[in-house]
């Protein structure tokens, strides 16, 4: 013990003596501080635009000269660039993120920091213009949202972050609904842009735009009949389309929708009835009638007759009641039927037919249970009008050759007059309906718009319309890539371009020139069923 005391005395003699030797011989250096600014503390953007941020950076010791530094922005911890200034496409889902800048020194390692919250929101989840192409043999998409004055067009921006590509060769483009039930969303496929493509009937999410699955043969025995269980093998989609049954709980709003999609695939009829509360109900059949293979129906299937909904409380105009009947062709006997589930009546009490003709449009007109279509046997297009009410013995199919349509071309019927839409490849028509049984044929007569009206030249040629549901307006896809269907140029070479169908003569609303790729399909996509004009309240 005494040892010890001694020699902790010693120890501490020495370490006096070390300090009084000490002449001050200290080498100091001056640190380097950044000051940081031009960093906003919170930051909103919405998906798909390009965040752009230029930081202010002060320097106690190098001053303007910033080439000591090293830099790194992060978003959630994950680095997204090292460049002094930011521009960063946000591909991110909608949600609240931290997004953090660091200024490093390189001779010390120092670090300065700015935090910004940045907020995403959703780009796609408003009223817009969708357009699906092919760039490269790959479908993309290309969105405009409406709720934004002066937003820019989206081009081609799905494949660009996602890792799989979104489909090959699509070849419909069409949106359901049934928002009567939220589940369904997210489950049964219901409410969302359903696109014919490569790999089947795809799903799309109305507001995201994010794939929400695929209608195929495992979701028919999902939720189709068990026993006997149908033969799906042959699924392969070809037309699709819905019709949403609309109704009120209260005069004040409520609404709640049931929506049957239908879907011809490889010549047989599939009924997938949405209802707002149960699992949907699937009615299949290879033939329909009474023998297997006695049918074989063209990709066309639609209802035979709607009415407007009644007008009440805030909800005005908001929607359409109908038929549950669709009308069909059927390519063996030549000839329309009234289908109902697995009733099949022949519309014509003749038994008139078009031996060699296919359909490839048809839709209800102005009048309940009128019905107007167009067929094609390869080298001619007729329209036929009838009237769809099957428990009559009269019905009468009338046709006149159409020599300007053909089987490229689209149509759109109006709700309240007598009048179809319909273009070539470089122009648009407004085709009276009635004149089917005047045997008065469409002509130039009924031409309404040219491209070359539009400024366009002979190499362009029109590949889709779609028509406004207010009937005001209408989009055009204008694409200049020749028989190129593939998309091969890295350059895009389809225009959207919106026109006016006020006034006897339509005109120029906007122009969005290279926004889309080959084999272009548009639609104005909404946010929901009922209509949002002024008479409605969503």
């Amino acid at each position: 013990m005494k040892t010890l005391k001694y020699f902790v005395y010693i120890c501490s003699i020495c370490l006096l003596t070390s300090c009084y030797e000490d002449e001050g011989n200290y080498d100091y250096h001056a640190i380097n501080e950044v000051g940081v600014e031009g960093v906003p503390e919170i930051q909103e953007i919405d998906q798909f635009e390009t965040l752009t941020i230029t930081p202010v950076l002060e320097g106690t010791l190098y001053g303007a000269d910033e080439s000591n530094y090293e830099y790194e922005w992060k978003l959630n911890n994950k680095i997204i660039s090292t460049e002094r200034n930011l521009e960063y496409l946000v591909s991110n889902g909608t949600g609240s993120y931290t997004l953090r800048y660091s200024v490093i020194d390189k001779n010390n390692q120092t670090k300065a920091f700015a935090t910004t919250k940045l907020i995403v929101n959703s780009a796609t989840s408003s009223d817009g213009i969708l357009v699906v192409s092919n760039q490269h043999g790959v479908a993309d998409l290309s969105y405009l949202r409406l709720d934004k004055e002066n937003a820019n067009f989206m081009t081609m921006f799905y494949n660009k972050n996602h890792e799989a590509p979104l489909a090959h060769n699509p070849r419909q483009l069409y949106q359901s609904y049934n928002d009567g039930y939220k589940n369904f969303a997210a489950k049964f496929g219901g409410k969302g842009i359903k696109l014919i493509c490569d790999e089947g009937l795809l799903c799309i999410n109305n507001l995201t735009l994010e794939p929400n699955g695929y209608i195929d043969e495992e979701y028919f025995l999902t939720y189709g009949s068990l026993y006997p269980v149908p033969d799906y093998s042959s699924w392969n989609p070809e037309y699709v389309n819905s019709f949403v049954s609309q109704w009120r709980l209260s005069p004040y709003g409520s609404i709640f929708n049931n929506e049957n999609l239908n879907v011809i695939s490889g010549g047989a009829i599939y009924v997938i009835a949405f209802s707002r509360n149960s699992n949907p109900s699937i009615y299949t059949s290879n033939f329909t009638g009474e023998t297997p293979g006695t049918y074989k129906f063209s990709p066309m299937m639609c209802i035979t007759g709607r009415t407007p909904t009644a007008d009440r409380g805030m909800n005005l105009n908001a929607g359409w009641d109908g038929t549950y009947e669709e009308f069909v062709f059927d390519e063996n006997s030549g000839k329309f039927f009234v289908f109902y589930y697995e009733e099949m009546n022949e519309v014509d009490a003749n038994g008139k037919s078009f031996p060699g003709y296919r359909a490839f449009y048809g839709e209800d007109t102005y009048q309940y249970e009128f019905c107007f279509a167009a067929l094609t046997n390869g080298s001619n297009v007729k329209f036929a009008t009838f009237d769809s009410k099957y428990y009559l013995d009269n019905n009468v199919v009338y046709d006149v050759d159409a020599p300007i349509a053909t089987e490229k071309s689209r149509f759109f019927m109006l709700r309240n007059v007598p009048y179809v839409y319909f273009n070539t490849e470089s122009a648009i028509y407004k085709y009276n309906v009635l004149n089917v049984q005047s045997q008065i044929a469409p002509s130039e007569a009924d031409r309404i718009c040219k491209l070359s009206d539009l400024g366009y030249d002979g190499n362009a040629k029109i590949a889709d319309v779609c028509m406004h549901r207010n009937e005001k307006k209408m989009l055009l896809a204008v694409s200049k890539y020749g028989n190129d269907t593939e998309g091969n140029s890295d350059e895009l070479k389809t225009d959207i371009v919106e026109i006016s169908l006020e006034g006897s003569t339509p005109t120029l609303l906007n122009k969005y020139p290279s926004v889309a790729g080959a084999s272009p399909l548009v639609i104005y996509k909404y946010r929901t069923f009922a209509r949002n004009d002024e008479r409605m309240v969503d």
